[in-house]
């Protein structure tokens, strides 16, 4: 089953072999599609990697908006479900490195936890409606960053 109602099937798994070996082929090329287009999304991927790692942002304030602009085929809606879905594994690996060195404080991490769930599960719920338009989460999206960015910015200089 797909977790991906755009999606038109699951990629191969990776015991696929013999003579299903050509057809797992033409799955994952209909998956990922062309080389050029699994480039971008290994480019986004990285930068976004390195970026959380730094700056612990990555997921909306990267992959989105690039998902959006550099794959002719996503629409914001769904460039939002996909970056969370892939910034799982990130944050856990972001988590580790920044564990091992004694930056985690476990007691403000909790609730924020807690928080931050009931809150993607209702912001996903909002997006995800048909209530939403798209252009007002771009708009609402686009002026978050610059309100974010300019706090952070000026917060930098003093």
């Amino acid at each position: 089953a797909s977790c991906d109602a755009k999606e038109e099937q699951d990629p191969p798994s990776a015991g696929t072999s013999g003579a299903n070996a050509s057809a797992a082929g033409a799955t994952l090329q209909q998956y990922v599609g062309d080389v050029s287009r699994l480039a971008r999304l290994l480019a986004i991927g990285a930068a976004s990697g390195v970026l959380a790692g730094l700056f612990g942002v990555g997921g909306g304030a990267v992959v989105v908006p690039l998902l959006a602009l550099s794959i002719p085929d996503m629409d914001h809606k769904t460039a939002l479900g996909t970056s969370l879905l892939a910034m799982v594994p990130t944050a856990a690996v972001g988590v580790v490195a920044h564990a091992r060195l004694g930056n985690v404080q476990a007691r403000v991490a909790a609730p924020l936890l807690v928080g931050t769930a009931l809150g993607a599960g209702l912001g996903g719920q909002l997006a995800a409606s048909d209530h939403m338009p798209e252009h007002a989460l771009k708009l609402g999206f686009g002026a978050m960053m610059l309100v974010l960015g300019g706090r952070t910015l000026a917060a930098s200089l003093r």
